[in-house]
């Protein structure tokens, strides 16, 4: 693979590059997890000593308002600003990755004023950030609807432009259209810029990471039982370690065709759906064995997917506990590779 020349930055290394020295992605894999504006330090604490991750994709929706000018408030800018701040605080290597409007991509898409506004958005985090680290910029939270397609590749290419005036030196991020999924690669063009990494994230199937029946999290109880990992046929296929490895292969491809790095932002399962552990490890040995960086949906977020919660109670919230989940994160957090 040709990858761009690259230093190895690590979590915790001090400050500023020097004048305009890329600030690359590092070579050592990078493992965490999704995190929001509601984190807290003692949160991040937790994260960092006693889980050992070096790594976090700090993720925000819906950005912009949908009225004009559509111009960021100055309160969700302080959230952002402060939640970068301290994760580069506690030393994690932070890939920050906001999105416009993401309940409805084509009101974005087929609106220049929004457009306009969220390319001053990042013209001004490029400022603030010209020369912090160590962090890296994911333009869009996955691109999606019916503009995306045809849209997303010139808008790629423009904001990595904008950003690039201001800021020569921190690694771009880059997802496909389709919602990120590594399906969309086939409607990707790389941006031409040499210090960017293509993300690609992954929920297959659907039925068991998001327990679905008419809507998330709201299988039957029947449902829940006949959905287990691996082996069982979900959405018309059986799904094991093969079936997984064809959607890594979908990056992969993306990869060897145009010379360039990929990482899994997201990926995640209900921790009651059956066999979710095994299902996990293998997608995470999978991403490890093709040296693919991960980072897993989310960390004291979203409670079905909170790994800390009990996988014995379907729905709800529960204290957190070491529970197996965590403990398989914690024994590939301390690779140093």
């Amino acid at each position: 693979m040709r990858y761009a020349v690259a230093l190895l930055l690590l979590p915790g290394t001090a400050g500023a590059a020097a004048a305009d020295e890329p600030v690359p992605w590092p070579d050592t894999l990078r493992r965490g997890a999704n995190l929001t504006v509601h984190i807290t330090e003692k949160d991040l604490v937790h994260y960092v000593r006693d889980w050992q991750a070096n790594s976090c994709r700090f993720l925000i929706n819906d950005l912009l308002p949908p009225t004009p000018p559509h111009r960021v408030s100055e309160e969700k800018k302080k959230q952002v600003f402060d939640t970068l701040d301290l994760c580069l605080k506690h030393g994690l290597f932070t890939v920050f990755s906001p999105s416009a409007s993401f309940d409805n991509n084509d009101r974005f898409f087929s609106n220049p004023e929004y457009r306009k506004a969220y390319v001053e958005f990042w013209e001004e985090v490029a400022r603030r950030y010209r020369d912090a680290g160590p962090i890296a910029w994911d333009l869009m939270n996955e691109p999606h609807d019916r503009l995306a397609r045809a849209e997303w590749n010139g808008f790629a290419r423009e904001l990595t432009a904008a950003i690039r005036r201001i800021d020569p030196k921190h690694t771009l991020v880059v997802e496909p259209p389709e919602w990120g999924w590594a399906g969309g690669f086939q409607y990707l063009e790389p941006t031409g810029d040499p210090n960017t990494v293509y993300s690609f994230h992954f929920y297959g199937p659907m039925d068991f990471t998001h327990q679905r029946n008419n809507g998330h999290m709201k299988a039957t109880e029947e449902q829940w039982k006949q959905r287990v990992y691996p082996g069982s046929t979900m959405q018309g296929e059986v799904w094991d370690r093969a079936r997984l490895r064809k959607e890594i292969e979908k990056a992969t491809a993306f990869r060897d065709k145009h010379g360039v790095r990929i990482w899994c932002g997201e990926f995640g399962v209900a921790r009651w759906a059956r066999g979710a552990v095994p299902y996990m490890a293998d997608w995470i040995e999978l991403c490890e064995a093709e040296k693919i960086g991960w980072c897993y949906y989310s960390y004291r977020e979203w409670a079905p997917m909170d790994l800390e919660m009990d996988p014995a109670v379907r729905g709800g919230k529960t204290e957190r506990t070491e529970t197996d989940f965590v403990r398989l994160f914690k024994k590939y957090f301390a690779r140093k590779n």
